[in-house]
């Protein structure tokens, strides 16, 4: 058994995911002696940020140079908050501001609070020199505002991290695992990972009981995001039979996989929805042609001879595994109907072992609930709902993130058994028990 680590550092040919203060996302690929353009923020070396752990943060320098943090790699995240909290405060007292107690005294006169002109900025940005042109900016404009000694701590403080947001050139390196990847695609497009939640997606893995070493029957119509992750989950052991309805699967997300293309290929087979319910009309019919007609073969027909034949092979074997069956999950994010889907596809499944479906639309799986409490061959079928839900918080106060997404999408869950065919005859002394009791109570 192959077992494939996590990595923890920084490492060139490998995909990671650039955080901004701005709160944006971008995926890089560390390439040797390559340049990373993050607009107004700057751009850096690749090599400048290869050998440091997932999570530092970096400011960025003059000549595509960086420097690293320092204390901005944590483990907690009530450390990280209070660290932040800190970092602000102290820079409110290098500046040497006031505050108020209430903004009860604070009057809203729109952009008039703030003296600093748009013109005066973009004239700040081109004569500033140095990595600390975004911290002259702040400086600057919070002592241009009329009204900020009249704001409460916590206003300043929201002040300078939307400022610091604006103007500061930082960026923090993350790891890009399954649950970043998810994030990306979110803030891209979410309707190409269904709405799905991080929450949602770590609740199916736990379902699906996914571990490395097994076989697992899949339909994944995220562009490969489930496929990913189920693989990350499995760290380089095991096996996915994916099944999609199209000519070729759609596993687009794949390319930001940090797995090598050998094991993905190793792990991966994929099947057609035809070829899955009709295996015998779809299994390719081929016949080896000799070694001396392959080397009378130009080079390239000989190249297409050999494409054709590798093809054959993988669609059989993948016909072959399915007919195989004894799967040790079934697990369907899909935007087919789940009622008859699952109905069709829970033969595969061995016995004993999780149907996990994801909708992000709750009507057809109470329809796939309701007819599976009829089918004999699935067991507890339930319905579940996920919802993180993040608070904003100070020192007496606390409510919801306002900006917050809604949904997140639902997950059917049940257990494949296999029902006793004849009756069931129950032994034991129940009915003399029954007797018994009777002839006493007569008595009595």
């Amino acid at each position: 058994m192959t077992f494939i680590k996590r990595q923890t550092t920084v490492q060139y040919h490998q995909f990671c995911l650039i955080r901004l203060p701005s709160e944006g996302i971008k995926i890089v690929e560390i390439r040797p002696q390559g340049i990373v353009k993050l607009g107004k923020f700057g751009t850096f070396a690749v090599d400048q940020i290869v050998g440091f752990p997932y999570g530092q943060s970096f400011e960025i320098l003059d000549d595509n140079n960086v420097r690293p943090i320092q204390g901005s790699l944590v483990e907690l995240e009530d450390d990280e908050q209070d660290d932040s909290l800190k970092e602000k405060i102290q820079y409110l007292r290098q500046l040497d501001v006031e505050s108020s107690e209430t903004n009860r005294d604070l009057v809203d006169i729109g952009n008039a609070t703030q003296e600093l002109t748009q013109e005066e900025i973009e004239t700040l940005k081109k004569t500033s020199n140095g990595a600390n042109i975004g911290e002259a900016i702040i400086d600057k404009l919070i002592k241009s505002h009329v009204n900020f000694s009249q704001k409460t701590k916590h206003s300043q403080e929201k002040y300078l991290r939307r400022k610091q947001q604006k103007f500061l050139r930082r960026f923090t390196v993350d790891l890009l695992g399954p649950s970043q990847l998810l994030q990306y695609f979110l803030e891209k497009d979410p309707t190409k990972v269904l709405d799905m939640s991080e929450e949602s997606m770590g609740l199916l893995l736990s379902l699906a009981n996914v571990q490395p070493g097994g076989r697992y029957l899949v339909i994944d119509e995220t562009g490969g995001v489930i496929v990913n992750a189920l693989l990350d989950r499995m760290r380089g052991s095991g096996e996915l039979l994916v099944v999609h309805e199209n000519e070729h699967p759609n596993h687009s997300a794949l390319k930001y996989s940090n797995f090598e293309p050998s094991v993905i290929d190793r792990m991966v087979k994929t099947i057609n929805l035809l070829q899955f319910f009709e295996p015998e009309d779809e299994r390719v019919q081929w016949n080896d042609l000799s070694q001396q007609e392959i080397e009378e073969m130009k080079s390239s027909k000989k190249a297409h001879y050999y494409r054709r034949r590798d093809n054959a092979i993988q669609i059989n074997d993948a016909i072959d595994n399915a007919v195989k069956g004894d799967f040790d999950a079934l697990i369907i994010v899909s935007t087919l109907y789940t009622p008859t889907l699952v109905k069709k596809m829970i033969a595969k499944v061995g016995g004993s072992r999780p149907i996990v479906v994801y909708s992000q639309y709750k009507e057809p799986l109470v329809e796939t609930q309701v007819e599976s409490m009829q089918n004999l061959e699935l067991l507890a079928p339930t319905l579940h709902e996920t919802r993180c839900r993040p608070y904003q918080t100070i020192i007496g106060r606390l409510h919801p993130l306002m900006t917050m997404k809604g949904g997140g999408g639902y997950l059917f869950h049940a257990i494949r058994v296999f029902p006793l065919q004849e009756g069931v005859q129950a032994v034991g002394r129940g009915i003399k028990k029954r007797k018994i009791d009777d002839q006493q109570s007569v008595d009595s």
